[in-house]
This record gives structure tokens, sequence and C-alpha cells, in this order.
């Protein structure tokens, strides 16, 4: 590896490069300055009465001049000792300052490396003395944190795959191994592992949607393509889509479209993120119960989609986690699903990608509300919009 000098080491250098130039540029300038001046003098440029006659004529006066030689003679000396002093005091303040400025930076480079190598719990003290090295510990230190917990949602992520997945594989491989064996032989024996094996296939399929999903969001490959549509027709063909899932479920799922709106969003996005609420709401949701799908426009002209079940709520210690990635407070519901409990972070990222906002509240034992909303600018053509 080629060896390179430290940043002290140049920085040190560099000082002393120009310390060196413009000590001897300044002391040279003066000297010359000096010089022509005491020429000028002894000239008597200035009224001084020692001219180069006076020099001959009048010997006290030559004597005199002489001792003005040997005083401009002192004072080149003096000139460069005193330069040479005050280049080195520059020189060793400049190093303490330098010092100053490169421990805090190897600081950091040490930082750098052990987050290389893994060591996300690394922090580094804020208290550097100076304030854009305090801002630049406490962005390092944020750093780290962000890393300590995408490594931790990392880990979560294989402990909840290698969970999820060995569910629909053994039962799959149970029922494939019992049928090869002919242990399954009745019509309603065949058509029960059927059932089995093509629900527990739908779950992986779900598991595979949601990773896919999180994976184009997370690498920025989910660019919109906005277009115009009447938003309670799209939400209509989500609602006829999901009516026949509510059924088999044994939920009733109504709508009430009326925001009477067409909008300039990515249809997509939105059908996907409603499609995720209405997914979890009737997996949340009792048989006998009912989830509801509504559409409207506020007073401040805000387009809202709510999706509302009358499911058994949240706790309120697992609401605050519900949009965390892989956060599942009902592992058996979720094992139900088929899904890794990204649903809603799934949702709230496809609308946050459009400026818009999603917002859940619920009440434990009577249901759960989850209201879309996007700002008034994304409204191409609506009622009140033009009677205001």
């Amino acid at each position: 590896m080629k060896k390179t000098s430290s940043f002290y080491t140049r920085l040190i250098l560099s000082y002393a490069a120009l310390l060196v130039l413009v000590m001897v540029l300044s002391i040279t300038a003066a000297d010359a300055f000096f010089i022509r001046a005491f020429k000028t003098f002894l000239a008597g440029g200035y009224g001084s009465p020692f001219g180069i006659k006076s020099m001959v004529i009048e010997p006290n006066s030559y004597l005199l001049t002489t001792t003005y030689l040997k005083f401009r003679d002192m004072m080149r000396v003096s000139v460069w000792i005193g330069g040479c002093a005050v280049m080195l005091i520059a020189l060793g303040v400049a190093s303490w300052f330098t010092r100053r400025f490169s421990q805090p930076i190897s600081g950091f480079a040490s930082f750098a490396d052990r987050i290389g190598h893994g060591d996300y719990g690394a922090q580094i003290s804020n208290n550097q003395g100076l304030r854009e090295f305090a801002e630049l510990s406490d962005s390092l230190n944020h750093m780290a944190h962000e890393l300590r917990c995408r490594d931790e949602v990392e880990q979560e992520l294989f402990s909840n795959l290698s969970h999820e997945l060995r569910t629909p594989v053994t039962v799959i491989r149970g029922y494939m191994e019992a049928l090869d064996a002919g242990l399954i032989s009745s019509s309603e024996e065949l058509h029960a592992a059927a059932e089995a094996i093509s629900q527990e296939t739908a779950n992986l399929e779900v598991m595979i949607n949601e990773l896919r999903q999180l994976a184009q969001i997370d690498n920025n490959a989910v660019m919109p393509e906005e277009s115009d549509f009447d938003i309670d027709e799209m939400l209509g063909y989500v609602w006829r889509r999901f009516a026949p899932i509510a059924a088999a479920h044994g939920v009733l799922l109504s709508h009430e479209l009326e925001a009477h709106a067409k909008v300039h969003l990515d249809r997509q996005l939105l059908d996907r993120a409603v499609a995720n609420l209405l997914s979890n709401a009737i997996t949340a949701t009792q048989s006998g119960n009912c989830v509801t799908l509504s559409s409207a426009v506020d007073g401040s002209h805000s387009v809202c989609i709510v999706v509302e079940d009358a499911g058994s709520g949240i706790p309120e210690e697992d609401l605050v986690h519900v949009f965390d990635r892989f956060f599942r407070g009902d592992r058996s519901r979720n094992r139900r699903s088929g899904g890794l409990g990204l649903g809603l972070p799934i949702a709230k990222d496809l609308v946050e990608i459009e400026g818009g906002h999603l917002d859940i509240r619920s009440t434990l034992g009577v249901g759960t509300r989850v209201t879309v909303s996007y700002p008034r600018s994304v409204i191409v053509r609506h009622e009140s919009l033009a009677a205001s």
C-alpha cells in the first residue's frame, strides 16, 4: 500500500512553507526599504546635515555618519533575527492549532473504522471544542444509530423469514409426503389437502409480494406515474376486488364513496396502498363484523380515504409501533394472514411518496380507523373547488 503523510504533517509543512515565504519576502522588503530610506537620509533627502561633502570636510560629521551605518547594519540584523523569531513562534502556534484540529479528525477516522467493522454501538463525544466538529460528531452518532436500527431490522427480517417460511413449507411438504405415501385417499381428504396447500402457497405469495414492494421502496425504484382519474371509481374497483375475499372470511365489506373528485395521482400506487389497508382490516376483523371503505373531500379540500374496521383494535402500547417494519403485536393473527407485518409500513411509504399522509387510530375492543389524506393540490376537478 502506498504510504502517505498524515494530515498533521502535511498541514505543518504547509504552514512552514507559507510562513518562510511570507517572512523572507517581508524581511527582504523591509530590509530594502530600510536601506533605501537610510541612503536618502544620508544624502540629505530628509534634511539631514550628513551629506557626502560633509563626510570629507567635517570629520566629526563623518564619525557620526559611520555610527549611523553601524546602526543600519545592526537594524538589518535585528530585522532578520526578529523575523526568524516571529516565524518560529508562528510555527509553534500553528503546530498547536493543527494538533487541536487533527486530533478530532483522527477520532473521526477511528470511529468510521469501527462502524466499517460492524460496531454500530460506537459513539463519539461531541465535546470537540469547535461547533463544526460537534455538529459532525452528532451527525456521525446519528448515522451509527440509524445503522444499528437497520441492522436490527435486518436481523428481525431473517428471524421472521426463517420462522414464517417454515410453517407453510412444513405444511406443504407434509401433505405432499402424505399424498406420495398414499395416506390420503378419500375425496374429502384430497380436497382438504389441496385447500391447505393452496392456502399456504397464497401465504408464501403474500410474503414474497411484501418483500418485493419493500425492496422497491428502499431502492427508490418506485417512480410515480401520475395521471388524472376519478378516485371514487378507482376505490370502487378495489372494493369489488376485495368483497369476495371479505365474504370468505365472513366479513361484510361496505363502501361510502362520496369524494366525487378527479385527482392527479399514481393510480397503481394508491391501489396498492388501499389494498394493503383493506387486507389488514379484513384479517383483523372477526367473522360477522364489518369493514368500511369510504372517501370524501373535507372542509380544507383535502382528499380523505378511510378504511375502518370493527375488529379487536390495537393496544395502546402497540399503536406507536404499527409503522415499524416487521412489528407484529399479534403473531398468531399475522401467521394466519401469511404476512410479515409490512402492510401498514408499505402503505404509509406508498402514500408519502406522493405527498400524502397516513394516520391510524384504534380503540381496543372497538376497532381501527386508518385515514389516508392528500393535499388540495392533487384535486383536478371538484364541485366545491369550482364553487370557491
